[in-house]
């Protein structure tokens, strides 16, 4: 059994996830290696059965164990990703978190988050915002949710980035000795162990266009975008789970902005889309 430390919390596994700094606390989570069923079930609360084609089953239990079954010449590769993406992501969904399909970064002491559909260059923003001084929180998996106190919160995953060939040059520079993994290379940054939660001060869903915009989004589209980016798959959800999913969706749209962002698709265009959100989040910071 390996012990490690991600996503906020000491996790036990008897799979190796060598990108994950060492634990040193009594764990949190076990991952372990047994039987699980194919037969489609629905999610619910606190269980949930998902199944990849090349990957195996994985059984998500109480936000505190998963059960890998792998596939019959599984890549151990590609069952690191999927473990450390989406199956960690439901796990904290379980443990009363909203995962969004986003990556983020700490701008003044704020979390910025980046929504997109797959290919709108969300790890290759994160990348140049790191390039640029920022520290990378999340990439992939940002795990949100509202305090008691009506502040919007996300967990640090991990101060890493995985990219695509071509989106490399962004980081190289300043990261280099990306290590290919599956079908992108991962950055390991230096960054420690991120512990504390961080406040979301501004969510932005990407999109292309010729120059750098940004529009505020109202509330119950910003609902129905937070869903749509998120981790989930509605019709595999009870009723009672996909009933807390978008009360959660709700409660995060009312804390923070969501905007959309839209800008050229050139990686030239970067520094200026870096430029351009750092000064509006300054503009937003509260007296």
């Amino acid at each position: 059994m390996f012990r490690y430390f991600g996503f906020g919390l000491t996790i036990d596994s008897e799979v190796e996830l060598p990108d994950l700094p060492a634990g040193d606390e009594e764990p949190d989570v076990v991952i372990r290696l047994g039987p699980v069923s194919r037969t489609p079930r629905k999610a619910t609360m606190d269980e949930e059965i998902a199944i990849h084609n090349r990957g195996g089953a994985f059984h998500i239990l109480h936000g505190r164990e998963i059960v890998l079954d792998p596939a019959p010449g599984a890549n151990p590769e590609l069952l690191r990703v999927l473990l450390m993406g989406r199956m960690m992501a439901y796990l904290l969904r379980q443990r009363g978190w909203l995962s969004l399909h986003a990556s983020g970064v700490r701008i003044e002491g704020q979390a910025v988050l980046f929504l997109g559909v797959s290919g709108s260059g969300k790890s290759t923003t994160a990348a140049a915002f790191h390039a640029r001084g920022h520290e990378i929180i999340t990439d992939d998996v940002g795990a949100v949710r509202v305090c008691s106190g009506g502040q919007c919160v996300v967990r640090p995953t991990g101060a890493r980035v995985r990219l695509l060939d071509d989106s490399r040059e962004v980081i190289e520079g300043v990261a280099p000795g990306g290590v290919f993994q599956w079908d992108k290379h991962t950055f390991n940054l230096a960054g420690g162990k991120q512990r504390d939660t961080v406040p979301v001060g501004r969510i932005y869903v990407l999109e292309y266009s010729d120059a750098v915009a940004s529009e505020p989004i109202k509330p119950l589209p910003a609902v129905a975008l937070l869903s749509t980016h998120s981790f989930i798959l509605r019709r595999h959800m009870t009723r009672e789970a996909l009933a807390a999913h978008l009360l959660a969706c709700s409660s995060v749209a009312s804390a923070v902005p969501v905007s959309s962002l839209v800008r050229p698709r050139s990686f030239a265009a970067l520094p200026d889309l870096v430029r351009w959100v750092e000064a509006d989040t300054r503009d937003r910071q509260p007296a």
